[in-house]
């Protein structure tokens, strides 16, 4: 009898204290999920690193964006396009799968709309959907026009997060590099 009292006490506080152990988790954050040490093994290092950790949601939801980019040493933030090392990471944590969703398809449609318009910042672009998370479409074009190196851009949604990376170590395939990068970021991210 006492044994089972035990028991029921032990299981009792555990279903007590996972729910607060949880609710008092750190928030995912883009430079915490792919860190420095990380950048550096996907682009190489060293590196310079620039972060907005946590930008609440205008809405007023819990929700919240994330970025993080990684540049090599001493090149231009202002300038990432031309840059010979880019890792970015833009993440939006939403309250819901279907805002996650949502925010996907409407990405996708103003690239569309927006594909061939000469006030892009790069050109011969191409959208081609790609089977990572619950969906994703790459984005290639060439976006360096001195020495028309194709750059690439991967927005996914995977739950209740959607987002889009960039990854490049020139001369090296952008697109290898990004979705190497986008397995990475999925993997950490909650199931």
């Amino acid at each position: 009898m006492v044994k089972n009292l035990s028991l029921i006490a032990v299981f009792s506080l555990g279903a007590f204290l996972v729910p607060a152990i949880a609710a008092n988790a750190p928030e995912l954050t883009a430079c915490g999920i792919v860190t420095g040490a990380d950048a550096q093994k996907f682009i190489g290092g060293p590196l310079d690193v620039k972060e907005s950790a946590k930008v609440p949601a205008a809405d007023g939801t819990s929700s919240y964006k994330s970025i993080c980019t990684y540049l090599g040493r001493g090149e231009n933030f202002q300038d990432m396009l031309t840059a010979s090392r880019v890792l970015d990471i833009t993440l939006h944590f939403l309250d819901t799968a279907e805002a996650s969703a949502q925010m996907y398809d409407n990405t996708l449609d103003q690239y569309r709309l927006r594909i061939n318009s000469p006030d892009l910042p790069f050109t011969n672009a191409t959208i081609t959907p790609i089977g990572f998370g619950d969906k994703a479409f790459l984005l290639e074009a060439v976006a360096d026009a001195k020495t028309g190196y194709r750059s690439s851009l991967i927005v996914f949604y995977k739950g209740r997060v959607a987002g889009s990376v960039a990854a490049w170590n020139k001369p090296a395939s952008s697109v290898e590099t990004t979705q190497t990068v986008l397995r990475y970021i999925l993997g950490k991210l909650p199931q």
